[in-house]
């Protein structure tokens, strides 16, 4: 049985979109018979095919080694795999899919407006023996951007859905998550911070640090014409 080279490409969303589009404009158009199937070809490459999943599990699909190149968000890759030795970044920004990872606080926090301000609230809990309760789907990212700031007294909750919602229900004190232009944050009585921004984000291409012989001058030809796309 040939080996086969497995693309791994979101399924919906903008990113999804665009990706296709970057592959298409690489020369490298993807085909498949409806919209609902989930496997791919590219014309041409026999031995390969495209997958679509979502753009959160693409990072560890590519990691674990069960693809071999992905498209997906870089705050995605940072967030699951930054310090892996499977993995690695071919191409930091493919020209779309920009957004940022904001810090954002209630409204009614008048007197709260920078990572400063966000630094006295976090004292002020700690001297009530509480810990400020930050909602986020990127822990590891914004962990790590914090602790520059010397921001601690937290304690990070998870949230799967909408976190906007998350101060308003009481789950969490204030929130961290991507965002494109904030009107969904501010909709929700919520405001970024001045300085919030942790990380500016993108669409990127991912690779396995494994590839086999047999599949190695294919991964090498794809990569190359990746990389000379003229979309950004």
């Amino acid at each position: 049985m040939n080996e086969v080279l497995k693309i791994f490409i979101p399924s919906s969303g903008s990113l999804s979109k665009g990706a296709l589009n970057f592959f298409s404009n690489c020369g490298m158009e993807v085909k498949k018979e409806s919209d609902r199937k989930l496997v791919g070809k590219i014309e041409e490459m026999e031995n390969v095919e495209i997958y679509f999943q979502r753009s959160g599990d693409i990072p560890v699909i590519i990691d674990r080694g069960i693809g071999h190149i992905g498209v997906t968000g870089l705050d995605r890759y940072l967030e699951h795999c930054e310090n892996s030795t499977t993995s690695k970044i071919v191409i930091d920004d493919i020209g779309f899919g920009d957004s940022s990872l904001v810090i954002a606080v209630p409204t009614g926090w008048i007197d709260v407006d920078n990572i400063y301000d966000l630094i006295e609230i976090s004292y002020e809990y700690k001297k009530r023996s509480e810990n400020l309760k930050l909602a986020t789907k990127y822990p590891n990212l914004v962990r790590r951007k914090l602790e520059k700031f010397d921001v601690n007294n937290i304690v990070f909750v998870s949230a799967a859905g909408g976190l906007e919602a998350a101060p308003m229900i009481g789950y969490a004190d204030i929130i961290a998550d991507i965002t494109v232009t904030g009107k969904t944050m501010i909709e929700n009585n919520l405001k970024p911070l001045n300085d919030g921004i942790l990380f500016n984000s993108q669409a990127c291409v991912i690779a396995s640090s494994n590839i086999s012989n047999n599949l190695n001058n294919t991964y090498l030809d794809i990569i190359n014409k990746l990389k000379k796309s003229d979309l950004k």
